[in-house]
């Protein structure tokens, strides 16, 4: 297929770490469409997993607010990407202007999403990655979910840290993906289309690695603005309970009651009306999870979205999907410095005897050739929990990080302490980015390494209240320094 424009080429619409979006125009039919391309080729499991997904989703074609994929594109250049609608923007873009969604068009908002889930569930279909950045809107004011589907989040996987205050506790911890988590992941748009800020927003000198913590077990703000419906807050929390059992089950109903509350005599709303761009504006997408978008949102005019809400399918029997592994053991995905527009994040399958363990850059103890100097206290977790009582220090967990067994290719790591916590591991290795390794509840770790270079290792844990750090611990020789 060939992508033209009236400006004698493909416009570039967006660019991010994974993808590359343009806006094309069909030469025989002079429809405009978007094209997001990848940076390799689909190979024969991904091209088969997608079309499955594909199919299945056309069943559901009759609820708009599911974007569907048109056409899948293969170039001789070796890159691979999707066509499909072309839409004049995305909540990302409204949210990063400044603009605020009032309670009507977040009502809208949650009614859309709800349904487009509620149907590609219904067809055995996850979302695997909801957030502001693949929740567009059409000329129209409709708003419509996109990128659907688990097969080219496992070919191209981004970096987590990307969009962390969107992803469900359970995907940070073993990378599961089910309708909880695509629950976790509307609760957590509406919560930032409500507030203007999502549920863990990032803070100045907040490391990746208490932000993850954050995520897995520090409890949701409430929302304060009382104009917000006491029933709409309350559902949302819900869907940003930690456990997936303790969220809504039924993704169909969450659509009927926010269409409920959306009409009159449902519940009285207030709020204004999000900027929407008409259809003689100047087209600006951020177009999905896997591009940014540099340029500023054009100023639009205001047009209230309105939702197409679908019949409710049946309960969805689509089952979760961890990242697959080799031999019974866990995949981790490592990554390595800032990410960079066009970059493919880097996968690496390496042999874990511990499984769930989420690897992201983090630069927490550097080594170098001074002493190590880290005091294994106890700080609060974040400015919005409230802390003990002053004559209440935080309790003792008795956070100990044993001495580390050097097995050459691997590292042996254990650990003891009280109390239900969650543990990461900070590993700082000689000439090589500083690394977070996410253990969930485990109490040992087997960590690869390189058996020429020199590490420092450094325990972490949460209780929900606060965070626990110990003493780095070197290995080889090494000093460590925070």
């Amino acid at each position: 297929m060939t992508i033209e424009t009236t400006v004698g080429g493909p416009r570039l619409l967006a660019q991010g770490p994974i993808a590359t979006v343009y806006a094309g125009r069909d030469p025989a039919t002079g429809n405009d469409f978007a094209v997001k391309m990848f940076p390799g080729a689909f190979d024969r499991e991904t091209s088969a997993w997608l079309e499955r997904e594909r199919k299945s989703l056309s069943a559901v074609r009759a609820t708009r607010s599911v974007l569907q994929v048109d056409d899948v594109i293969s170039y001789a250049d070796g890159r691979s990407g999707v066509r499909r609608e072309l839409c004049p923007g995305s909540l990302a873009g409204l949210l990063d202007s400044g603009a605020r969604l009032g309670v009507p068009d977040v009502l809208t908002l949650g009614a859309a999403i709800a349904s487009a889930l509620a149907a590609a569930h219904g067809a055995d279909v996850l979302h695997g990655g909801v957030s502001p950045h693949n929740v567009l809107y059409r000329a129209t004011g409709e708003f419509v979910l996109a990128d659907f589907g688990v097969a080219l989040r496992r070919r191209f996987p981004r970096d987590p840290m990307y969009a962390v205050e969107y992803t469900a506790p359970e995907t940070l911890r073993d990378d599961t993906l089910s309708p909880a988590s695509d629950l976790y992941g509307l609760g957590a748009v509406l919560y930032a289309a409500l507030t203007g800020a999502p549920p863990f927003p990032q803070h100045t000198g907040q490391q990746p690695g208490e932000r993850i913590l954050q995520v897995l077990r520090e409890p949701v703000a409430p929302i304060p603005d009382p104009a917000v419906p006491r029933e709409l807050a309350a559902t949302i929390l819900r869907l940003l309970a930690k456990e997936p059992a303790d969220r809504p089950q039924d993704v169909a109903s969450l659509a009927r009651l926010f269409t409920k509350l959306r009409q009159p005599g449902g519940e009285v709303v207030t709020g204004d009306s999000p900027d929407v761009a008409s259809e003689e504006d100047e087209v600006d997408v951020e177009f999905d999870d896997f591009a940014v978008v540099s340029a500023p949102v054009t100023p639009v005019s205001p047009v209230t979205p309105v939702a197409s809400v679908a019949p409710a399918p049946a309960m969805p029997s689509v089952q979760p999907v961890r990242a697959p592994a080799a031999g019974g053991r866990t995949l981790i995905r490592e990554f390595s410095g800032p990410l960079k527009p066009g970059r493919e994040i880097p996968w690496r399958t390496i042999a874990l005897a511990s499984a769930g363990v989420l690897v992201a850059g983090l630069a927490v103890v550097p080594l170098l050739l001074g002493p190590a100097e880290v005091g294994g206290q106890a700080v609060p977790l974040a400015a919005a929990i409230p802390s003990p009582a002053a004559s209440a220090p935080a309790p003792n967990v008795k956070l100990e990080l044993a001495a580390p067994k050097d097995q050459s290719d691997h590292v042996e790591l254990t650990w003891t302490a009280e109390g239900e916590l969650d543990f990461v591991v900070i590993m700082a290795g000689e000439r090589l980015e500083t690394k977070q390794l996410v253990a969930h509840r485990q109490h040992s770790l087997d960590v690869p390494v390189d058996p020429a270079r020199r590490y420092c290792f450094q325990l972490r844990a949460t209780d929900g209240r606060y965070i626990y750090t110990t003493d780095p611990i070197p290995i080889r020789g090494a000093r460590c320094n925070p």
